[in-house]
């Protein structure tokens, strides 16, 4: 670069008398100078009728700060475009696109050369971090196929990696001489911040060069010539938009100015959560847009400290809603010392919010690439939801600490929608005002499969599940119920659906597709299926892995249970699953003791209680469920109600029949004995009690009685009692009194399967 020096000594408009410009201290020269004319560009820039405008669709910030090096990522981002497209991505946000002072290393925020795209040896590599001009142009060549916009970032206000010069105006040595390697846009101390014309501009990078925005040279190279950076990116390189970096560093005037000689879609970065000083001028004075950092910090600061009520803070979206691009985090909220970051648990949460409310969302590479597939699957949802529901004006209905409910009008194509965010560790519900009248409602997210229906002004309940999020809207489609009864046909019963045992819904009409019920199976090995009729024609359900894995498709391959055991056995055709139990008691007063085999316990299909009967030694038990601890009761407190991994139940020596009931949470040890006029102690307590005999099933005494009557009961009380109505030897609950005729020992055998007894003479 050539550079025409001249001096003018006096008081006039080029003479700059200059005590303190920075914070450098420096007494500068009283000269001004200007650039060779040789190196300044030509002709006036245009803007590019063909570029795509954004904003139908979600944003997609296509990188984070230290992406992988070695020239890969433009590959990689041009690998995921098609897919991107597809769940509504209609633009990306890549970083700065030229050479940094760092080479091979910079994320493009030192820029250096603004037109080397990775095709110059200098600083030290040819590509970029992100890789070459080539890969690049193919890159935006299959965003455009895509039909993606591209926003480039554009870094304006400082500079990186100039050599050292001697600076006339500050009379020390600066690192802005810079000859890029590419031959375009030198610059020199003229370039920079402060000089002879001007001092200081909004504000200064670090200890980057600042470059002089308001130089003409400057401005000239990067916008309003033909041979500009914003014409030769805009219209060379195809790019549709700009991300304008630190703003705070430069005059609004500079991006107002660029965009309207250039065009394309604009936002800048205003980090400042202040809306109504900072960041909200900003966009006025602009006419960008911009992100909405005071969304970003209610939204933080909300879920951080548990307190819904700081969305309702001032942002972008109350004030300026067409202006405002939404986000949940960035590269600069969640790198570095990660001040800002936002919360893990709750980014879906502010997606749901974001996605729900109006502006333009922008989605962070590392939240939806790089967060697990579920989290993926949610945002895309998420996403899916904001271009069927979301239009219409914002109004929060409700909010607390813990809960958050806002509505969105809707419009002539979108219909609107319900956000729901529930802090809490329960299910919550409110009663909402919308403008859905007589309408079906339905929670878009399928958290809930439930509709719920509005009545004739338009009032609707809903809800929202615990810690988590639901948006609901008006549906023109009717609930559909899954079957009552879901048949267990397989090799113990002969494949036969018709004569089959079912599993019942757990609620009808049955909207949850879940089911449970008993099975006895009677093989050692058993293999069965379920159907949703008493025959093979309609639904048809096995195991989707090798008969064991405890989910769902459809046919799917044989279930496996080993037997001959009873199950209970449950299943979810909402969440493709399917599990069973069988119960058994464990412990040093059970027959094993507290090693292998457990003493399995049956179903009681008249009672609705697994039961077992044994005689029990001095000692404890537990009950768990298929023979292992990850599902086992006791009895903490000694009141009779069960307790997840509980304490030990004692028990002390006797014959007892064990009863354990899962649908009220208790359990009961109890003896059966006989009572009555014929027995020892008559019809007083106590009663005579039997015991079992663990061969042959039976309950069993030897005692002498009486002319009389006598009966059985169990626990020594009058709620299950057993007589005779028939005198045929079966028994009946609240049945006649058994009559013994003749005094004399008798053997008295009892069998509660059979509900069957024997009394003989000996």
């Amino acid at each position: 670069m050539k550079i025409n020096n001249y001096i003018k000594i006096g008081l006039g408009s080029l003479v700059m008398l200059v005590t303190s410009c920075t914070n450098d201290e420096f007494t500068p020269l009283k000269v001004t100078e200007s650039n060779d004319a040789e190196d300044a560009p030509t002709g006036v820039a245009q803007a590019r009728t063909t570029a795509l405008t954004p904003g139908s669709g979600v944003m997609m910030q296509a990188f984070y700060w230290d992406v992988t090096e070695g020239g890969i990522w433009w590959d990689n981002v041009d690998s995921k475009l098609e897919s991107w497209a597809a769940n509504g991505v209609d633009a990306i946000w890549i970083p700065p696109i030229s050479k940094g002072q760092s080479g091979g290393f910079s994320m493009g925020y030192d820029p250096a050369d603004y037109f080397d795209f990775g095709d110059f040896q200098q600083h030290g590599t040819t590509e970029t971090r992100f890789g070459n001009r080539e890969e690049l142009e193919k890159m935006i060549g299959t965003a455009h196929e895509n039909e993606i916009a591209v926003i480039a970032d554009i870094v304006l206000n400082h500079n990186s990696g100039g050599a050292l010069e001697y600076n006339e105006f500050r009379q020390i040595e600066t690192y802005t001489l810079f000859e890029p390697a590419s031959g375009l846009f030198n610059r020199t101390w003229l370039n920079y911040l402060p000089n002879a014309v001007n001092l200081e501009d909004e504000g200064r990078f670090g200890g980057f060069p600042d470059l002089d925005l308001k130089n003409d040279y400057v401005m000239d190279w990067l916008w309003r010539s033909e041979e500009s950076v914003a014409s030769y990116y805009m219209n060379t390189l195809k790019i549709d938009g700009w991300r304008f970096d630190f703003v705070k560093g430069f005059s609004p005037e500079v991006v107002k100015q660029w965009i309207g000689t250039v065009g394309g879609y604009s936002v800048g970065e205003n980090f400042d959560g202040n809306v109504s000083d900072v960041v909200g001028p900003w966009v006025e004075a602009t006419g960008a847009n911009a992100f909405d950092f005071p969304n970003f910090f209610n939204m933080r600061n909300a879920f951080l400290n548990g307190n819904l009520n700081e969305l309702t803070n001032p942002n972008l979206i109350s004030t300026m809603p067409e202006k405002a691009v939404t986000f949940v985090g960035n590269h600069d909220t969640e790198s570095r010392d990660g001040s800002n970051e936002f919360p893990d648990e709750f980014e879906t949460h502010a997606y749901a919010y974001i996605m729900s409310a109006p502006g333009y969302p922008c989605v962070f590479y590392s939240h939806y690439e790089d967060s697990g597939e579920d989290q993926k699957d949610k945002i895309n949802q998420l996403i899916q939801i904001r271009a069927q529901l979301a239009a219409g004006d914002w109004t929060i209905n409700y909010v607390d600490n813990q809960e958050f409910v806002a509505t969105r009008g809707g419009d002539g194509e979108k219909p609107g929608l319900v956000l729901y965010i529930n802090l809490s560790d329960t299910e919550v519900s409110k009663e909402i005002q919308t403008h859905w009248n007589n309408a079906n409602i339905k929670d878009y997210t399928e958290e809930y499969i439930v509709f719920q229906k509005s009545d004739s002004s338009g009032l609707v309940d809903v809800k929202a599940p615990a810690m988590g999020y639901a948006i609901w809207s008006a549906t023109d489609d009717e609930q559909q119920a899954f079957s009552e009864e879901l048949f267990v046909p397989g090799d113990y019963q002969g494949w036969d659906p018709s004569a089959a045992v079912s599993l019942a819904a757990l609620e009808v009409p049955n909207l949850t597709g879940a089911y449970r019920g008993h099975v006895s199976f009677t093989n050692d090995s058993n293999e069965f299926k379920f159907t949703d009729a008493s025959n093979w024609d309609n639904g048809i359900y096995g195991d989707a892995g090798d008969g064991t894995s405890g989910s769902i498709e459809a046919p799917g391959n044989n279930i496996i249970l080993p037997g001959p055991l009873d199950y209970e056995i449950n299943v979810d055709l909402i969440n493709n699953s399917w599990s069973a139990f069988t119960w058994a008691i464990i412990g040093s007063g059970t027959p094993n003791g507290w090693d292998d085999p457990d003493t399995d316990m049956s179903y009681d299909f008249d009672r609705n209680v697994w039961t077992v009967t044994a005689n029990l030694t001095d000692g404890e038990l537990k009950f768990r469920a298929n023979n292992g601890w990850d599902v086992n009761f006791g009895d903490t407190g000694n009141d009779g109600v069960l307790d997840d991994g509980g304490d030990n139940i004692a028990v002390q020596a006797g014959s007892y029949q064990v009863d354990l009931d899962l649908e009220n949470n208790t359990f009961s040890l109890g003896n059966w004995a006989i009572i009555g006029s014929a027995t020892p102690n008559g019809w007083d307590d106590p009663d005579t009690n039997m015991e079992f005999d663990a061969v042959d099933k039976v309950w069993t005494i030897s005692v002498v009685l009486l002319p009389g009557e006598m009966k059985f009961r169990f626990k020594d009380s009058w709620d299950v009692n057993l007589g005779d109505n028939s005198a045929d030897g079966v028994l009946e609950q609240n049945g006649d009194n058994i009559v013994i005729t003749t005094e004399g020992n008798y053997t008295i055998l009892l069998n509660t399967e059979m509900n069957t007894y024997s009394i003989s003479l000996n």
